[in-house]
């Protein structure tokens, strides 16, 4: 398995077990959009859904914590879903592909 694939399943879990992240990401760029920025980070985007929904609060009893590593697929996410929109994310090349995750490494 490489290790995109590792990250792509655990992003996918995430984003079907808090559709909330989703929908916050996805109005916080809007918002973005809407006061005219042509391009935006989603680093940015995702700390404030982070500080809306509390992610990763420890005094919260179903606090839950998002992922650096599923930044980037929220951004392709928001790409696909609205491709009139690409390019506002400006996204980097996923070296991960190619490489084989450490859960790979026993497969060999």
């Amino acid at each position: 398995m490489t290790r995109y694939k590792q990250m792509l399943a655990s992003f996918t879990k995430f984003d079907r077990e808090h559709p909330e992240v989703w929908r916050l990401f996805s109005r916080y760029t809007f918002d973005r959009l809407r006061r005219g920025y042509k391009h935006y980070s989603a680093d940015a985007v995702m700390h404030r859904v982070r500080w809306e929904t509390g992610a990763g609060d420890p005094s919260k009893k179903d606090g839950f914590k998002i992922n650096n590593n599923h930044v980037a697929f929220y951004a392709r996410k928001f790409h696909e879903m609205f491709p009139q929109h690409v390019g506002f994310f400006r996204n980097r090349i996923q070296t991960a592909r190619d490489r084989i995750s450490f859960d790979g490494l026993a497969e060999i």
